[in-house]
């Protein structure tokens, strides 16, 4: 017994997280916190990546609004397009209510520097129409990126253009900078649901 948890240890760790994960959504997908959101992580180490204006952006000047990061690419086949679509629903719901930007702010983060130029990144925005007064698109070194990913504890692969892999899932900032909720992002078979989050954003207003 004892060999073969030393043979399959990454293995059964690996499983465990995902269990871990799959039980949390699941939880906070149920409500199952009475309404009340947890905190996940009491900070999250502060980052500067490159806008698309090629100006510097770091996450701390967005210090006092409740903010929504998100690992994305722009040529990403399935789940970005969707989770990126179902978002502006989010947004356009935030501006009818006056938040979008005074006191919620939206992370895209890409985790392709190989493609994903400026120019590429703000056609994808504009394939959208997010709103980028309160939705900032950024870019960075690959390796930078992965660990940025890793503070968020999200995973984010990026070691070239033909390998690149990266967790579906939006993390929930509160303005104290704590890490609040894990949101899954769309798919094809189940669209995130832009009701939802909005109640999520508005329990931290």
């Amino acid at each position: 017994m004892v060999a073969f948890v030393k043979r399959y240890r990454f293995a059964i760790a690996v499983g465990a997280l995902v269990l871990l994960m799959a039980g949390y959504l699941l939880y906070t997908r149920l409500d199952l916190g009475g309404g009340k959101l947890p905190v996940l992580k009491e900070s999250i180490p502060d980052f500067t990546l490159t806008d698309l204006d090629g100006e510097p952006h770091a996450f701390s000047d967005s210090d006092g609004k409740v903010r929504l990061v998100y690992f994305f690419f722009a040529t990403c086949p399935d789940v970005c397009p969707i989770t990126t679509r179902d978002m502006v629903d989010v947004q356009n719901e935030l501006k009818k209510r006056g938040v979008f930007g005074s006191k919620v702010e939206f992370f895209w983060i890409s985790v392709d520097p190989y493609r994903d130029t400026p120019e590429v990144l703000e056609r994808f925005a504009d394939g959208y129409k997010a709103d980028r007064s309160g939705w900032h698109f950024l870019r960075g070194e690959a390796e930078k990126v992965a660990a940025i990913g890793k503070s968020f504890g999200l995973m984010v692969i990026n070691p070239d253009p033909d390998h690149i892999v990266h967790a579906n899932i939006i993390a929930l900032v509160d303005q104290a900078g704590r890490l609040r909720k894990y949101i899954d992002g769309g798919r094809e078979d189940r669209p995130l649901d832009p009701e939802a989050v909005v109640k999520d954003i508005l329990k931290l207003l």
